[in-house]
């Protein structure tokens, strides 16, 4: 009975050990990279990482106590500008980022978890690392006075509706409101002007420097 409560503690414990990280060892990475804290530019900017709760597609919490946003300095720099416009709107209006810079170790995590499901399409294969490996890409929206606007679908929603080429036609179906699809506008409005590019199965998602340009120029966040 005993060497089977140790082997039953191993089985329980060890995994969630393996994909959470220290708040130093996570930090030290994206320093050591080049990597700037959101907060350093702009404390005004919300930070809310999905992936440090269970509040995900993949229902667990890969990043444990870390809940900073890193991301490259001239990535950062646009979204203080992002900020700065938004608050020029309305002083209630925030971004508000869901992830930023994602360490190649947690990649690998969610793409065990979707290899073999209908979501793999969504996360990008660990072997070259995807814009978030680089510490390009960031996943966000808008807050006004603390709560999302609404955007037709969550964040991490993986089904049609978050999709940003077909919008007119699941407006016209009612199956995306005329508000969301504003809202969806003005994001993507921002976040294009300030030079960032979309992707087109997620509302949320958006990058510098296409993947090529990354895997040329920047360094890898293989830790």
């Amino acid at each position: 009975m005993k060497n089977f409560l140790l082997t039953l503690s191993f089985f329980v414990f060890v995994p969630f050990y393996q994909w959470s990280q220290s708040i130093e060892a996570i930090e030290a990475g994206m320093q050591k990279a080049g990597l700037v804290d959101i907060k350093t530019l702009d404390p005004s900017i919300v930070v809310d990482l999905k992936y440090s709760t269970c509040d995900n597609f993949v229902g667990k919490d890969m990043y444990g106590t870390f809940d900073k946003a890193f991301l490259r300095p001239e990535v950062a720099r646009k979204l203080v500008m992002i900020q700065r416009m938004l608050k020029s709107m309305d002083v209630k209006y925030s971004l508000v980022i869901y992830d930023a810079a994602r360490p190649l170790s947690v990649q690998k995590i969610m793409y065990d978890e979707v290899r073999y499901t209908r979501f793999r399409r969504y996360v990008a294969r660990p072997v070259g690392g995807g814009h978030h490996n680089f510490g390009v890409a960031v996943d966000l929206s808008i807050l006004y006075d603390g709560k999302p606007l609404d955007m037709g679908t969550p964040f991490d929603s993986f089904d049609e509706v978050s999709h940003i080429d077909n919008e007119e036609k699941l407006v016209d179906s009612g199956r995306l409101s005329k508000e969301a699809y504003e809202n969806r506008l003005l994001l993507r409005g921002l976040m294009t002007e300030a030079g960032f590019s979309t992707y087109r199965r997620e509302w949320w998602h958006f990058q510098c420097y296409t993947i090529k340009e990354a895997r040329q120029k920047l360094q890898l966040l293989d830790f």
